[in-house]
């Protein structure tokens, strides 16, 4: 495999769709995790619920550009050894 010239690694509307994708999953999460927190009180159980779900959101942010990164890699060698 050849020296690989720099390249910018994601772009704008990547970076943007991982954030969007990460605060849905965050949201969802937040949702799902609310029912099985220890607090009778709702709104700290919501809290808890919230605490929960940030290593999880972050998680999927490093996992989602992580497959971003290597797809737009694989398109691009792809594309490079086509036109060769």
């Amino acid at each position: 495999m050849g020296e690989l010239q720099y390249q910018k690694l994601l772009s704008k509307t990547q970076i943007v769709l991982g954030i969007v994708l990460s605060f849905g999953v965050f949201v969802f999460m937040s949702i799902i995790l609310k029912p099985i927190t220890f607090s009778p009180d709702p709104n700290i159980a919501q809290l808890q619920a919230c605490f929960a779900a940030v290593p999880i959101a972050t998680t999927f942010w490093f996992a989602c550009n992580m497959f971003m990164l290597v797809l737009s890699d694989q398109i691009k060698q792809k594309k490079n050894n086509s036109d060769q």
